[in-house]
């Protein structure tokens, strides 16, 4: 035996997409193979309004001796005997007429009219412009054949929205051929085209179609209808559940198609229980269907959104067509709804039920379809309210007392169901910024997962939040790798159709896996997805928060420390081994000095420019008077206002000293200048001794050789110095001069920079 073959998903579109263009060309080459009149005709109404009387008016016609808007009257082809016409024989759909004689006799006029216009290539039409005008009788050509630009929209219209219903069944059935809901799905929409193609032939005749084709075309309409409206039921018993056995399923349109059988023969009691009864049972039973899945799925939250969406196709599309077209017929009233534009509503209902079937974002069609069943209910109530009221006020008085009706008692009803059912109750902006701060800045990680796990009960009211670990070997394998996806993205997942929501690691807190919203009555959405998104936002920007918070904390003592350790620790230190009162005393008093500054830096105040230096020029001429130094100080500032912030100043102060320090222990001058200029954004100060010169680098390589460390400004000073200049970003030149002796420095700090 040869394998089987196998078909691919696109193979199978392929085929259907074949299959669909073959059947639409035969039906439009079945549309144009009719006699063509070139007259557009419409039913429309004359007389008063207590005693209405049906015509047949031109509305268009490609004959300019036949004025629009006149009134046909009859039709005569050659020596036949002349034959009036009246509305029914535009009857779009023959189940509209009150009785199988009125069908059959359609069906007889309609072959007898249709031979004329095969056998003559013209004929005479009767017509005239008004109840009490004469008629006019003008000939006119008949063409063997309809152009393709003379049908209507309303039949491309038909064609278009059943063949796209077609294909979108195929595509879930190509999907999944082997599930059965995909199966009886896929019945379901090829029904759509059957019934849609019979009718756009006949309900877009140009003036008659043969009277046995028209017959067949309403019976294959009847077929297709009742067909799909057995898929409909059938599909409501297997799917999210399924209810009965699949091999049980072919007695629903077997029972139909012997309704069918007896609608064909005639055996009803007139054509509307034939059309319009069966697809208005089948409407109902779909419903009661939906409301024992519903009952059988009510602790599966899946099933239960699957159905929620569901219903509201079904009452948007086949209640609508049921309401608008079908049922209304039952009770004798008519409507100006073309049942080809009608049939654009099963195509609602085709694409809804794709996307339940194929579970695409269903955690979202579950807040469209109370949207639209709410929009639905407030249609349905205007339209039964106007109905009501026109049977004893006017047309006019009895739309807008409707609205009113609706304005004052439906729109409060329905933002109360919307607020019940749709609006999720939740924190207010500012209780959840304050929990995420609570959250980020908790004492303890125990406390953060707490809070975080807290927040999330009350946002969605989970029956389970798990911690997850890559290194879970107890959970499953799926769950491990979305929820490391999750981590790995950062961003939060939805998973299993909504039954649960992964969460990412956030710092210490480890990712979870929170099942079951709502108390296990719902499914989590893409809102809900996004509120995590932005909670999980808001944590890590405090969390980041926190961090420079901690970590510029922690420099700031650093830094506290560093200055109580070189300034006056190490003078501190130094006071303690002076043989001097004086020298003592004078150590503390820079030590004083030393501690207002620090005060001053966490403070955070600024000084200007002039006040450091005039606080500096006094420690300096008293350091080196004592010394037996001459001091020259010079300053030469535009601006003495300038502001420095504290790492400035202070730094700046210290390399100062450390520099003086130097002059006074090593360098064995009497003299020394000092000549300090701002200019451009640049603090300049020039240093001169008369002293034996100093090499700062071999200085340095010495006192880390010898280790010696006589004081912390002696010990460490020049490699403060350099850490000071650094950050400063300053730039530190040092000369010995030969013929004169001594040593010359300047520094250059950017104050723009500062």
């Amino acid at each position: 035996m040869m394998p089987k073959l196998a078909l691919t998903p696109g193979t199978r579109l392929i085929i259907a997409t074949s299959l669909i263009i073959a059947c639409l060309l035969l039906t439009i080459l079945c549309a144009i193979h009719q006699p063509y009149s070139g007259l557009t005709l419409k039913v429309a109404e004359q007389g008063s309004a207590q005693h209405p009387e049906k015509i047949i008016q031109i509305t268009n016609s490609i004959h300019p001796q036949i004025p629009a808007s006149a009134e046909l009257i009859s039709i005569q082809a050659g020596a036949q005997p002349a034959l009036s016409l009246t509305a029914k024989d535009l009857t779009e759909d023959p189940h509209f007429l009150e009785s199988y004689a009125a069908m059959q006799q359609l069906f007889d006029q309609q072959s007898v009219l249709h031979a004329q216009l095969r056998q003559h290539q013209s004929i005479q039409i009767g017509w005239r412009l008004g109840a009490n005008q004469s008629i006019n009788y003008t000939e006119i050509p008949v063409a063997a054949s309809r152009p393709l630009t003379s049908l209507p929209v309303v039949f491309w219209f038909q064609l278009a929205v059943s063949a796209l219903g077609f294909l979108l069944g195929c595509w879930i059935w190509a999907l999944r051929p082997q599930e059965i809901a995909a199966q009886v799905f896929a019945l379901l929409n090829a029904m759509y085209p059957v019934f849609a193609f019979a009718a756009a032939i006949y309900s877009t005749r140009d003036l008659a179609l043969n009277g046995q084709l028209l017959h067949a075309l309403v019976i294959v309409n009847t077929a297709g209808s009742l067909l799909y409206g057995s898929a409909l039921l059938s599909l409501f018993l297997v799917y999210p559940k399924v209810l009965v056995q699949p091999a049980k399923l072919w007695l629903i349109p077997a029972f139909f198609l012997l309704w069918l059988l007896a609608d064909s023969l005639y055996l009803l009691p007139e054509p509307s229980m034939g059309g319009d009864l069966p697809v208005t049972l089948q409407m109902l039973g779909a419903i009661v269907l939906a409301l024992w899945q519903w009952r059988i799925n009510r602790n599966d939250p899946r099933a239960r959104v699957a159905l929620r969406w569901f219903a509201a196709c079904i009452l948007v599309s086949c209640g609508l067509f049921v309401f608008l077209v079908q049922s209304i017929q039952l009770l004798g009233v008519e409507t100006s709804l073309s049942q080809g534009y009608a049939f654009g509503f099963f195509l609602l209902v085709t694409i809804g039920i794709a996307l339940g079937l194929k579970r695409y974002r269903l955690f979202d069609l579950d807040q469209w379809a109370f949207g639209i069943l709410f929009w639905l209910a407030g249609a349905i109530v205007l339209m039964l309210l106007d109905a009501l009221l026109i049977m004893v006020l006017s047309p006019t008085v009895s739309f807008g007392l409707a609205l009113l009706i609706c304005g004052l008692l439906w729109l409060p009803i329905r933002g109360m169901l919307q607020r019940r059912f749709l609006i999720k109750e939740g924190l207010q902006q500012e209780e959840l910024f304050q929990v995420v701060l609570d959250i980020s800045f908790a004492n303890t990680e125990q406390n953060r997962r707490q809070q975080w796990q807290k927040l999330l009960h009350r946002l969605f009211q989970p029956l389970e939040i798990e911690e997850i670990y890559d290194n879970d070997l107890t959970g499953e394998t799926v769950n491990i790798t979305a929820s490391s996806q999750a981590s790995a993205t950062n961003q939060p997942i939805l998973y299993a159709d909504g039954l649960a929501l992964l969460l990412p690691a956030i710092g210490d807190i480890p990712a979870l896996r929170v099942q079951y919203p709502r108390q296990g009555r719902g499914l989590f959405s893409g809102q809900d997805c996004n509120l995590v998104r932005h909670l999980i936002t808001l944590i890590q920007r405090a969390d980041d928060s926190r961090f420079a918070y901690d970590r510029g904390a922690s420099e700031e003592r650093s830094r506290i420390a560093r200055d109580l350790h070189d300034d006056i620790g190490s003078r501190l230190l130094s006071g303690l081994h002076q043989q001097d009162l004086h020298q003592t005393k004078q150590v503390i008093r820079q030590s004083i000095a030393d501690m207002r500054t620090i005060i001053s830096g966490m403070t955070g105040t600024g000084l200007a420019l002039s006040t450091v230096l005039h606080a500096l020029e006094q420690e300096a001429t008293h350091r080196l008077q004592e010394s037996g130094i001459a001091l020259d100080w010079t300053i030469r500032l535009e601006d003495e206002s300038i502001p420095l912030n504290y790492q400035t100043y202070k730094n700046y102060i210290s390399m100062m000293r450390e520099l003086l320090s130097n002059i006074i222990k090593y360098a064995e001058a009497s003299q020394v200048s000092i000549e300090i200029s701002y200019q451009q954004g640049m603090l300049i100060t020039m240093l001169k001794d008369n002293g034996t010169g100093f090499d700062l680098e071999h200085q340095a390589q010495i006192r880390t050789s010898t280790g010696a460390v006589q004081t912390g400004q002696t010990g460490h000073g020049l490699t403060n110095l350099k850490q000071r200049m650094q950050m400063l970003n300053a730039q530190l030149e040092v000369q010995t001069q030969q013929e004169n002796g001594g040593t010359s420095l300047c520094i250059q700090i950017p104050l723009a920079c500062s």
